[in-house]
């Protein structure tokens, strides 16, 4: 079965939107999969699979959010064009509190990222040097809570 461009455009619609940092203006594009688990009695759990092109590389988060806690248990990894996907943190806490997590990856790259809920949005507060060049920071809305 192959999808035609009408229904990959109607998919694309559904699962993409452009974000735009407050500081600087930057747009950055956000693709992200989330709904209740298919299968179980889980139904204050949220599953996410986010990923956002930034600066050459791609980021990724996927896991989970606790609808009443707030609390998150995901893998915040980095895809590198030709070098692979590589897990950069596991990101787990209060997204009420905010959690941060440090990164890094000899020689390539590093930064760190802070996960939080405002006004019903997963948000990430970004910044990491890449190939010797540093960007951000830059904030970025990741997806919307039930």
């Amino acid at each position: 079965m192959s999808l035609s461009s009408v229904e990959l455009g109607k998919w694309v619609e559904g699962h993409h939107r452009v974000s735009q940092d407050g500081k600087n203006g930057e747009l950055i594009h956000v693709y992200a999969i989330a709904g209740p688990p298919v299968f179980g009695d889980k139904a204050n759990r949220w599953d996410f699979d986010i990923e956002f092109p930034i600066w050459g590389v791609t980021f990724i988060l996927k896991g989970y959010v606790d609808l009443t806690t707030l609390e998150i248990d995901a893998t915040f990894s980095v895809k590198i064009p030709i070098l692979g996907t590589y897990k950069l943190a596991e990101v787990k806490g209060n997204l009420k509190d905010g959690v941060s997590v440090s990164f890094g990856i000899s020689g390539i790259l590093s930064g760190k990222a802070t996960f939080y809920v405002r006004d019903g949005w997963i948000w990430v507060d970004l910044s990491a040097e890449i190939f010797g060049t540093t960007y951000g920071p830059v904030s970025i809305k990741l997806i919307p809570l039930p």
